[in-house]
């Protein structure tokens, strides 16, 4: 089935004056040109800006209005700007296409260039994030396409507390996420890996990992948290948060995934998503702080060729550092996975012998 990428030359906008800039965007590109776009199962499809109903699916009006005059209650790390806000609400834009592609059958993936909004909430920006573009691809879906069961996987190596927040009550939407210990890494150690709330108590599995874990330790998690549970739940649609910032030389985070692990990740999903979901993946492919360029370009072509079943043509750009293997952690990780699927023995039926 065909892949739809997600891009416009306006997200360049969305250029925080830090580690997160506008030039990251184009810099994909010019890989996938290189590398992917003459593949007869991609095709480039530009997003429309969401509108003010597209935004309210999530966020609050009184929030809207706040960001529309740049008054940043986050201004180190998300600060606004006129272009900033216009590239999230794109990004926004971008979020609620790529699911309807898929819905559509037009498309069996579509993946957003530069999106995964983790942080931001209902009613604020946070960790450099405006707009929720994975809470809006969810809800559209949700509320005006008749959708009742949506999983989320998030495997960025932060803690995806913003998506949390929106869905912690809600049972349609089963939230994974695959992360690097919070007490190591933001949001920080307030963020106690919860397993939802209310109605949605069971819902919210996250597995905090030790720092430098490797490929192998995260195929584990997959394989006996992340599949089990898609079996189990059976989504109508997969929507996957990435990017390359597990990555072993990422700027920021402290994991030991290489660009095969990233590959390999998006490949577990996509064979889990033809077995639950009849291939439905919407991903957002965005995270990743490399100075000089080099590593998250790869990084997301890597899980992209995952979710097309392609074998990329890519090459480490940095060497692998003394000590790495692509086993580390993986004793830790399988009593974490433990300890996980323990947890949830009461509310899945796929873990009642752990």
């Amino acid at each position: 089935m065909r892949t739809a990428i997600v891009y416009s030359p306006g997200m360049q906008e969305y250029d925080l004056g830090h580690v997160l800039t506008g030039e990251r965007y184009e810099s994909f590109m010019a890989l996938f040109r290189e590398k992917a776009a003459d593949r007869p199962e991609f095709e480039v499809i530009e997003p429309g800006y969401a509108t003010e109903a597209d935004l309210k699916l999530v966020h609050t009006d009184e929030y809207i209005r706040r960001v529309e005059r740049c008054e940043s209650r986050d201004p180190h790390d998300t600060p606004l700007s006129p272009g900033v806000v216009r590239a999230a609400r794109l990004l926004a834009g971008a979020g609620k296409l790529a699911g309807e592609l898929v819905q559509s059958g037009a498309f069996g993936t579509a993946v957003v260039i530069g999106g995964g909004v983790q942080h931001a909430g209902r009613s604020y920006e946070k960790g450099f994030g405006i707009f929720s573009d994975v809470g809006i691809c969810a809800e559209n879906l949700l509320q005006n396409h008749g959708l009742q069961r949506i999983l989320i996987l998030d495997t960025d190596a932060h803690a995806g507390d913003g998506i949390y927040g929106i869905f912690a009550r809600d049972p349609r939407v089963l939230f994974i996420s695959i992360h690097q210990d919070p007490g190591t890494l933001y949001p920080g150690p307030g963020y106690g890996n919860p397993m939802g709330e209310g109605e949605g108590l069971g819902y919210s599995v996250n597995i905090p990992l030790l720092p430098g874990t490797g490929d192998l330790a995260y195929q584990y998690v997959l394989d006996n948290v992340f599949t089990p549970l898609a079996e189990d739940f059976e989504p109508q649609t997969i929507i996957m948060v990435d990017g390359s910032d597990p990555h072993f030389m990422d700027q920021i985070t402290r994991m030991g995934l290489t660009l095969r692990g990233i590959h390999m990740i998006a490949a577990r999903v996509r064979v889990t998503a033809d077995k639950v979901c009849g291939g439905r993946v919407v991903a957002f492919a965005g995270s990743g702080y490399d100075p000089a360029g080099a590593l998250f370009p790869r990084g997301w072509l890597a899980s992209i060729c995952g979710l097309t079943g392609i074998e990329p043509d890519l090459t480490e750009p940095y060497p692998l550092p003394a000590g790495h293997t692509r086993d580390y952690a993986a004793s830790e990780t399988r009593q974490i996975v433990q300890a996980v699927r323990s947890a949830f023995a009461p509310y899945w039926k796929c873990f009642a012998s752990s």
